[in-house]
């Protein structure tokens, strides 16, 4: 396993993983469905679910990827304002595709921004969220501080991730399954990407550690809900 930079908390850097996601967009939601059995559907909707969007609220989604969280805002709240954020260009235009085919007009905006220094004035936005992108965030207790300060008061932010689960005999089950990770991922032409997404979930902090962080970010009512067996979780605050 790739060891930390001591100047970041990731295993590799903001430039390696935007040139990672580049490589893999084209196959990336394929890998997703296959990799977790298709579950990912339903996390993204839990997810959304604790977000609570409402009607004329704006929205964020850090780390949007191919754009998944954001149409899931949509099925769930009509005239809601979203925008979607990533480094990783490629991600973006097949966001920008679906959002087309969509036909969700203006409802929605997707650019490139960086998580730690967002482009947006203080208190813009009434919820945030982001799916399998906080782990790959070089600095993120700073950009825990960097969400909260565009949202506005009593706004949520509910983060999506993967985590390595805690019970002896889930963490068995999951390591025979990993190795199958790489090798979808390589049938589909993502190289040794799943192979770091893979490591980058075990070196990924402990679910308290995660909700500690939240804390002294200056969230409060700090929540991490487990779901499959422990394999992904979602860690919500309120400001």
């Amino acid at each position: 396993m790739t060891k930390h930079s001591t100047e970041r908390d990731t295993l590799i850097s903001a430039e390696e993983n935007r040139e990672m996601f580049d490589r893999i967009a084209k196959n990336y939601d394929v890998a997703n469905r296959a990799i977790s059995m298709g579950m990912d559907k339903g996390w993204r909707k839990k997810t959304v679910q604790l977000l609570k969007p409402f009607r004329g609220g704006r929205y964020l989604d850090i780390g949007t990827g191919t754009g998944d969280l954001v149409f899931e805002i949509l099925d769930q709240s009509a005239n809601v304002l979203i925008d979607g954020i990533d480094p990783s260009e490629q991600m973006l235009a097949i966001a920008k595709d679906k959002a087309q085919k969509k036909k969700v007009g203006d409802s929605v905006s997707f650019f490139a921004a960086d998580a730690l220094e967002l482009p947006m004035e203080g208190e813009t936005y009434d919820g945030i969220v982001s799916g399998f992108c906080f782990r790959n965030i070089e600095r993120r207790q700073k950009a825990l501080e960097e969400m909260r300060r565009v949202l506005k008061p009593g706004g949520i932010l509910v983060i999506l991730e993967a985590t390595y689960p805690d019970k002896a005999w889930v963490r068995l089950g999951y390591k025979l399954y990993t190795p199958l990770v790489p090798m979808i991922g390589k049938i589909l032409g993502g190289g040794s990407a799943y192979k770091y997404l893979m490591d980058s979930i075990e070196d990924f902090p402990k679910p308290d550690t995660v909700t500690d962080m939240f804390s002294a970010a200056g969230y409060s009512k700090v929540q991490c809900s487990p779901m499959t067996m422990g394999t992904v979780c979602i860690f919500s605050g309120k400001k």
